[in-house]
């Protein structure tokens, strides 16, 4: 639903509505973006509009609020909290715990959903006081503006404050849509004013973010059993969370958080990339702070160059959220490409025209790999002129053949950000993807993360013999792609590659698998915080014998559910209201798990980057998470003790061992009980004359 739908009436007061049912909440669930200037705020205000603030943060909204310095204690203290977690993960991922269902937080925890949605970039304030001949005043105002995701608007403005008490009171709301024409002209009014105060240009408002706000020495704390400061300030409010993304996208100058702290080899990459004159890779572990890094490079980049446009590339939609959250905590107002084309598509092409033009110092845009690399967004960033820097994300999604024909040339400035970026059997697409971003110019390994960013761990596999059939029917497909590998035809190598991929899944979904985990897990002592990583045809199996064989509060992660669901489920899995996940291959990349202590990989991968992407999400650090355990299915035929090196079957059997081998190697090696670990291996590796593994 968008806002011309809300049919909003022009004029609301508390006597005839109830404005928070009436306006707030439907207004907040069809917008993705709210900026409020409200005198008072007060948490309490986000319980009576839950209903709406949920709906708005499912959007992936983003509000902004400007109020004055006068707060409660309780409150000041929530949102220092919620600002200081934006540098702090792990502070931000404990708040987490709580917030499985954010309209159940809002309703019963108020001050942990306050502080977490201002770490998470949700909501963000400002504290306004009054100066020059405004002095010894009061931030009084009472105005906001809605924007949904087709850019339409609505603001109003009136006596009512976001708080339990301006319920209470008689209040009154007038209300402008920017669809009707005469409106529309106190719509951009109202928007040119609340970017006044927030960017503080106006001459009489001094305007302070919350840590500024702190150090100054502003605050006018109010205690909790009086409503108002003063009594000629009763009935006054808060107003709470909103995000929004104003429409002068980029005017904020991009600059370092206040509370940044750069670790010293975030800063001798940057170092190394702006000696490579701006281009080429940072080839970081999952977890080293990779986008921290990147847009700390795009701000010192700003900073010589006076004026920049920076496009942000990503493989998925949740990451172009992620980033857009990130990049606002340096001073960016992006243009999110993606979804609706009618959302950005004449907004990016106005901006860049500015830009070009030379009215505009900088530009924000993040998009994804499938809009950034079609006709209409090529075609528009084309147009640039000026200093412009890509950022990739992910970057070996782009290395596919499609991709690479649309790299743009025009771009001066290249960061590519990969943990894994060369291609699995694609030579023709890694160089590619090198020959325009550059070499790696940085690298963080995991080995060199654990105890910095990631958490040590123990591994442990498992031998899982392979049945009779399972090999018979193995050793066939082998013979086949045998058959097929010398042939480069195009018909061959679509064979080729179906077979392959039957011969990986039988592999991974070796029957035997289960059996050996019904027995891991009948002889753990308890199960939390446990991740399983399945193959699509597995999924079921594992699910059913966690949860009906032994009674696990078990759920499954897959590209079937929805966002919400999706959400819903890692919350639930944080806190610790469910035992186990049970994932598929949409955990590789993107989505954070830091809660997992344990994992099981039943599943394996021969492509190096699905195999360590998927260590790094188990790594992450924690609340309370010492070290990471990490459980794994090694398959190996049943011969393989007593198979004569002069059979038939021995190669292949020895092809078999050889692939699980290459990722034990990377699991085993770095792992706290390496020797341990090894010892289980030893004698299969020895036996097929593989022990330089």
């Amino acid at each position: 639903m968008n806002l011309p739908q809300l049919a909003l009436p022009p004029f609301l007061d508390t006597s005839s509505n109830d404005i928070i049912k009436d306006f707030f909440n439907p207004s907040l669930g069809a917008s993705v973006r709210y900026d409020r200037g409200v005198g008072f705020f007060s948490a309490a205000w986000l319980r009576l509009a839950s209903v709406g603030m949920a709906e708005f943060a499912a959007n992936n909204g983003m509000a902004r609020w400007v109020t004055s310095p006068i707060l409660s204690e309780s409150d000041w203290e929530a949102l220092q909290e919620g600002s200081a977690a934006r540098l702090d993960e792990t502070l931000k991922m404990a708040m987490e715990v709580n917030l499985h269902n954010l309209r159940t937080s809002m309703e019963k925890h108020t001050l942990s959903a306050l502080a977490w949605m201002v770490a998470d970039g949700i909501l963000d304030f400002k504290l306004a006081l009054p100066r020059n001949k405004l002095e010894q005043g009061e931030f009084h105002d009472k105005f906001g503006i809605f924007t949904d995701l087709e850019g339409n608007q609505v603001s109003f403005n009136g006596s009512y404050n976001d708080s339990v008490q301006g319920t209470r009171n008689y209040e009154s709301i007038k209300i402008f849509c920017s669809w009707h024409p005469v409106l529309a002209l106190l719509v951009n009014a109202d928007n040119e004013r609340f970017e006044r105060l927030w960017s503080n240009k106006d001459p009489n408002v001094q305007v302070y973010d919350l840590p500024e706000a702190a150090r100054a020495g502003i605050l006018k704390l109010r205690v909790d059993d009086r409503p108002y400061p003063e009594p000629n300030f009763e009935q006054l409010r808060l107003r709470l969370d909103e995000k929004s993304s104003t429409p002068e996208y980029g005017v904020i100058k991009p600059q370092l958080p206040l509370y940044l702290e750069t670790r010293p080899y975030q800063i001798e990459a940057i170092d190394s990339w702006f000696n490579n004159d701006c281009r080429g890779l940072f080839e970081m572990a999952t977890g080293t702070g990779k986008t921290k890094t990147a847009l700390s490079a795009s701000v010192r980049l700003y900073e010589r160059e006076k004026r920049l446009a920076v496009i942000i590339t990503v493989p998925y939609q949740h990451l172009v959220d992620q980033w857009n959250k990130e990049s606002q905590q340096f001073g960016y107002r992006p243009i999110l490409a993606y979804q609706s084309k009618t959302s950005w598509f004449d907004l990016l092409n106005s901006m860049v025209m500015d830009f070009s033009s030379g009215y505009r110092e900088c530009l924000t845009v993040i998009t994804t790999h499938t809009t950034f690399i079609s006709p209409d967004f090529q075609a528009t960033i084309a147009r640039l002129n000026g200093p412009s820097l890509i950022i990739a994300d992910e970057a070996h999604h782009l290395e596919a053949e499609r991709s690479r024909q649309n790299y743009p040339q025009q771009i001066p400035y290249r960061l590519a950000l990969s943990a894994t970026p060369d291609r699995w059997f694609d030579d023709e697409g890694t160089a590619a993807l090198r020959g325009y971003f550059g070499e790696t110019v940085f690298s963080f390994t995991l080995e060199q993360a654990i105890g910095v960013s990631l958490t040590p761990y123990y591994y442990h596999p498992h031998i899982v013999q392979l049945t009779d059939e399972e090999l018979e029917t193995y050793q066939e497909l082998s013979v086949k792609i045998a058959q097929l590998a010398g042939r480069d035809d195009e018909r061959a190598q679509e064979s080729l590659k179906l077979l392959l991929i039957r011969r990986a899944e039988l592999l991974n979904k070796a029957a035997n698998k289960i059996v050996e985990l019904s027995k891991l897990i009948a002889a753990s002592d308890h199960i939390e915080h446990t991740l399983f990583y399945c193959a699509p045809g597995q999924i079921d199996d594992v699910q059913k014998l966690l949860g009906w064989e032994h009674g696990l509060l078990v759920q499954r992660f897959t590209a079937e559910e929805d966002a919400s669901e999706r959400q819903k489920r890692l919350a639930d899995f944080a806190s610790g209201e469910i035992q186990a996940l049970v994932a598929m291959k949409c955990l590789d990349e993107g989505v954070d798990v830091p809660s997992t202590k344990t994992a099981y990989i039943m599943a394996s991968s021969s492509n190096p980057r699905e195999f360590i992407q998927r260590r790094g999400r188990v790594l992450r650090k924690y609340p309370g998470k010492e070290f990471s355990v990490i459980h794994d299915m090694i398959p190996v035929p049943p011969t393989a003790w007593t198979a004569s090196q002069d059979s038939a079957t021995f190669n292949i059997e020895r092809g078999i061992i050889r692939k699980e081998l290459e990722r034990f190697k990377e699991f085993a090696s770095p792992a706290l009980n390496k020797h341990k670990a090894m010892d289980v291996i030893w004698d299969i590796a020895s036996r097929y004359n593989l022990m330089d593994f």
